[in-house]
């Protein structure tokens, strides 16, 4: 049973502590927010045994083994970096960092400290993914990939209205490529591997968020082709085109509602999973790594190369697109 605190009290935090308790490997100790207010309600909600306003002190207590972390992006680095040098178990909201070199740095820590860094991203973990790579053997060789997110985000209109929304705030290390993009990302380079080249462009707002963006990832063979806005509702999904085939997939951020199509006829291989489910399967592969680390040492050092290559990739698009985060100084 992993004793887990949490960082953070938004709608992400509730589906992620819903899905991980739900699969009996989680006792909730400690959940911490800045309002000792929000964090009472919060902890009650949630069973926890108490709350904090500390970090640091939270960081050490011993009641505690490993920590999920869902602040601001602009925080992940210093908060995660802190649980780690307490030798505490880190699963860290996407993107874990805002660079490859700061996640190469944290997890050396994390290794030196005996300890599991991990990103959360659903869609490697979720079992959605061994019927897409299925798929895929399915439709020879591949011409072009579409792998798209685009959703209108939900705080847009408040954006828009003048007020200041952590997600469109530059300074936090938002906007659109950290928010979706990333998960675009993450479906190229988990199924097709690193890029030979990364070509990239956005489109800002005029307090310098990016509001959409668009990259090209060259391959042996072909080119997948990312897009990714928060303004705007996608009404098509992502595919990929093959000589014997298409691959349909509904949604990319959970490799789900995913079709192949050969010969003008469509097979429906999978739907939607509930939210559960999917972070459900997160948490459990989470909790195998830190309970288990000897049985899950090859997984565990495949994911974290795959979230070093996708960082790198994510840090190429930033540098091509000239997406900027005027960062402040974060104390813990």
């Amino acid at each position: 049973m992993v004793h887990l605190a949490t960082v953070g009290t938004s709608a992400i935090t509730e589906k992620f502590l819903s899905a991980a308790l739900s699969t009996g490997r989680f006792c909730p100790k400690i959940a911490y927010s800045r309002s000792a207010e929000r964090g009472a309600a919060f902890c009650q909600k949630y069973g926890f045994e108490s709350f904090s306003t500390n970090l640091r002190a939270m960081a050490q207590s011993p009641d505690i083994d490993a920590v999920y972390i869902a602040s601001p992006n602009a925080l992940h680095y210093a908060q995660s970096k802190l649980f780690l040098e307490n030798g505490k178990h880190v699963l860290c909201e996407k993107p874990i960092t805002l660079s490859a070199k700061d996640y190469d740095e944290l997890l050396r820590l994390a290794r030196q400290n005996g300890a599991i860094y991990m990103e959360a991203i659903m869609s490697r973990h979720y079992a959605g993914r061994r019927t897409l790579l299925c798929a895929i053997k399915d439709i020879g060789d591949i011409s072009v990939a579409r792998l798209t997110f685009c959703q209108r985000s939900s705080r847009y209109d408040a954006f828009k209205n003048g007020e200041k929304v952590n997600i469109f705030d530059m300074s936090l290390g938002g906007g659109t490529l950290n928010d979706l993009g990333v998960y675009c990302v993450y479906a190229a380079v988990d199924l097709f591997g690193m890029p030979k080249t990364v070509k990239a462009t956005a489109s800002y707002f005029d307090n310098g968020a990016d509001k959409s963006g668009s990259a090209l990832f060259e391959y042996d063979g072909f080119t997948a082709v990312l897009s990714y806005s928060k303004t705007g509702q996608s009404a098509i999904c992502s595919e990929i085109v093959g000589d014997k085939g298409v691959v349909q997939i509904g949604s990319v951020s959970q490799y789900a509602d995913i079709s192949l199509v050969q010969n003008g006829t469509a097979t429906n291989l999978s739907g939607f999973p509930s939210r559960d489910q999917i972070m459900g399967d997160e948490a459990v592969k989470f909790a195998d790594y830190l309970e288990n680390p000897t049985d899950f040492a090859d997984d565990f050092n495949t994911v974290s190369t795959l979230t070093h290559n996708v960082h790198t990739c994510m840090d190429m698009i930033k540098q091509e697109a000239s997406i900027i985060y005027p960062l402040k100084e974060v104390i813990v």
